[in-house]
């Protein structure tokens, strides 16, 4: 409790006041790290936001364990993306074919900082409260190199991004900053249910001869998942060159007519995996053990 409340009312605001500092070629506060009148001071914000989420991270990650350390970074970024400007805006002040590269980027080197984030916070001896070591959160290489090649991990990945995207499509509106964290969050639950299910279906003891004499498919990680609405996040931007262009920008805006998936923010995109996965892989991993108890439950005369 004591982690969340600083997360929420201390680290949280600190990082949105960093963010915020960030001024837009017209003088107004809606722009993202990249897409500002200064790109270095821009990154230099981005920089220093990251590291305050990889401090703060490892502490809460490792003093108490890898879910609580998930669920403060996604407050820290949750509150980035609730008090960033319109990406509407951002294309209406640069509407050229620039601003999809920079928000790419700055996606990017997001995803690279919420990796090394949770790579930092991990303790794969640690022990959770439970009792048990909790594989599912684990972000050690040695852990997800094999994952992360494997065709389950590849395809759990795709599809948490191709849920995120349809999710973006189908529910983005408005470009309004809560619309944003929203479709974001409500885009990493839908791959959290997706790529658990991607996983379990490819870890079934009836398709995968290897685990047939166990009841129990191994547990899906969280990191391939994440991954997928992180990529989402690169991609979106990109699929901005081809439809709807940098041409169109400023008659979509005017008309609020912005497809969804170019009004999510790259910082929301980054919530989103974080707080909105474990959520929709818990209701896949909760089904499942229930599922297996009936399963196993004997029947009474």
């Amino acid at each position: 409790m004591v982690a969340r409340t600083v997360s929420l009312c201390i680290a949280g605001p600190v990082c949105a006041m960093i963010a915020g500092g960030i001024i837009a070629i017209d003088g107004s506060h809606h722009t993202t790290f990249l897409t500002g009148v200064s790109v270095g001071g821009g990154i230099n914000s981005l920089i220093l936001v990251m590291a305050l989420l990889f401090v703060w991270a490892t502490i809460v990650g490792r003093t108490i364990d890898r879910r609580e350390g998930l669920l403060n970074m996604a407050f820290l970024l949750g509150w980035i993306a609730w008090s960033s400007g319109r990406l509407g805006e951002v294309y209406r002040t640069t509407p050229e074919s620039g601003v999809f590269i920079k928000l790419a980027v700055e996606a990017l080197l997001i995803w690279g900082g919420v990796f090394l984030s949770v790579m930092a916070m991990t303790n794969s001896k640690a022990i959770t409260q439970s009792g048990h070591r909790d594989e599912v959160s684990r972000f050690d290489l040695g852990y997800l190199k094999p994952i992360l090649k494997s065709p389950a991990g590849l395809a759990s990945m795709g599809g948490a991004a191709v849920s995120a995207f349809l999710v973006s499509v189908l529910f983005g509106q408005t470009d309004y900053a809560g619309q944003s964290l929203g479709v974001g969050v409500g885009g990493g639950i839908l791959a959290g249910v997706v790529g658990a299910m991607i996983w379990g279906s490819m870890h079934s003891p009836s398709k995968n001869a290897k685990h047939a004499s166990s009841q129990d498919p191994p547990a899906t990680p969280f990191a391939p998942i994440m991954f997928g609405v992180l990529l989402m996040g690169v991609i979106a931007p990109l699929i901005g060159f081809v439809k709807p262009g940098s041409g169109e920008l400023l008659g979509l805006v005017m008309h609020q007519d912005l497809p969804g998936y170019l009004i999510v923010s790259p910082v929301a995109w980054a919530a989103g995996a974080i707080l909105g996965v474990p959520m929709g892989h818990s209701w896949v991993e909760h089904s499942m053990h229930q599922a297996q108890a009936s399963a196993t439950k004997p029947i009474s005369n």
